[in-house]
């Protein structure tokens, strides 16, 4: 169930990305805020797609999801958390010593979505490593 709701919701913010973005594109205006949606909208596909099998089983009536599983999702999205709020901890601290005059908006945003990708790249790291 939850991987047709990622498959919908990711077609969703890409179709959505896309109208904004030619809608920008015919305004002149910036689009920055839109590639978020783009970005996001791919990651969701990515992760989709890494969930075929599960897809496949679900759409016949089986069920994999295991205790493993199940923990390898709660154990990657506790690291990708801790990551993300200690990079945002390090990126706050170094733009106050050091006065780099970070705009808070977009650093949010790329640090997010570094999160995002974490959250993919530590679940799979600890699925094929098989020590939960």
């Amino acid at each position: 169930m939850r991987s047709k709701i990622n498959l919908a919701l990711s077609v969703f913010l890409l179709a959505f990305a896309s109208f904004r973005f030619l809608q920008k594109i015919y305004e002149g205006k910036p689009y920055n805020e839109t590639l978020i949606f783009v970005i996001l909208g791919l990651s969701l596909l990515i992760g989709a797609y890494f969930n075929i099998k599960r897809f496949k089983a679900e759409s016949e009536g089986n069920t994999i999801a295991d205790e493993r599983s199940r923990r390898v999702g709660e154990k990657a999205g506790m690291f990708a958390f801790l990551l993300l709020i200690a990079v945002l901890i390090v990126s706050g601290l170094a733009n106050s010593i050091l006065n780099l005059r970070l705009e808070y908006t977009s650093t949010v945003y790329v640090i997010s979505v570094a999160g995002m990708f974490s959250l993919i790249i530590i679940g799979r790291y600890l699925d094929k490593k098989g020590d939960v």
